[in-house]
């Protein structure tokens, strides 16, 4: 089933029960808090407006759209263009950390707007709002996983040979990462969650060797919403039974 038009933003926030409007909530307010009261832990320096604004919309924006991810919307795609991808690049311009940057500008935008096209013709038959979602056989997944990990060892060493990378290796490994991650969201196989963690686990260190304290918040709201999708995605595909032996690049799950 095909369906290219932006779902429902309403019906996706009636969708969220107590726990998920509770948790959104309180990254909201925390985010906001720490931005008035203490803009310091959101950047090293507080004196541009535009930079303490971009880490607090990043702050939201980042386990809102995880959450969308978990419900399996696709609109998540387009709004992470505008809130995240937008912000990290000026964030990135400012901290140093080029790679990350490039990527989003080249890798991130691209793939987000190839992957709403992708997801729009998979749509649940059940729900015009979520797209089918996948994974793969134990065995497979951890071949996998395995496979991500020495891609991430291997790209990130040729990363650390672009100029300017202030983070260095740290850097260069979670954009590799944080790539694979990316096309396996693409490909709607939650094995992207597993890559996820990783990421989120190296951006939790290069803010704190940033001093940007502040955006501690997002790293650990997103590690949160990446176990729930974990778990919302497993309970989907036993469900579903879209469970697959074989990895393929194919859009369709026949």
């Amino acid at each position: 089933m095909t369906n290219y038009k932006f779902p429902s933003l309403s019906k996706f926030f009636r969708s969220f029960n107590k726990i998920e409007a509770i948790y959104i909530s309180f990254v909201v307010v925390l985010a906001i808090g720490m931005a008035v009261f203490f803009p310091d832990l959101m950047l090293e320096s507080t004196a541009s407006p535009l930079l303490i604004f971009c880490s607090v919309v990043n702050v939201i924006a980042n386990p809102l759209v995880e959450t969308m991810n978990a419900k399996q919307f696709r609109g998540n795609f387009l709004i992470d263009i505008f809130a995240i991808e937008l912000t990290y690049i000026i964030l990135s311009l400012y901290l140093g950390w080029y790679t990350l940057m490039l990527s989003c500008i080249f890798f991130w935008i691209p793939i987000d707007i190839l992957s709403y096209i992708r997801w729009s013709k998979n749509i649940d038959r059940e729900d015009d709002n979520i797209t089918v979602v996948k994974r793969l056989s134990w065995k497979t997944s951890a071949l996998l996983l395995v496979g991500v990990v020495v891609f991430g060892l291997v790209m990130g060493s040729i990363m650390t040979h672009i100029p300017g990378s202030e983070d260095s290796y740290l850097e260069a490994f979670a954009t590799a990462i944080g790539m694979v991650n990316g096309v396996l969201l693409m490909l709607r196989y939650s094995e992207h969650w597993y890559a996820w963690i990783i990421t989120t686990i190296l951006y939790l260190a290069m803010d704190i060797s940033a001093g940007a304290y502040g955006l501690l918040i997002d790293d650990i709201a997103m590690l949160v919403v990446t176990f729930y999708g974990i778990y919302k995605w497993f309970v989907y595909t036993k469900k579903h039974g879209t469970i697959q032996e074989k990895f393929t690049f194919r859009n369709t799950d026949k």
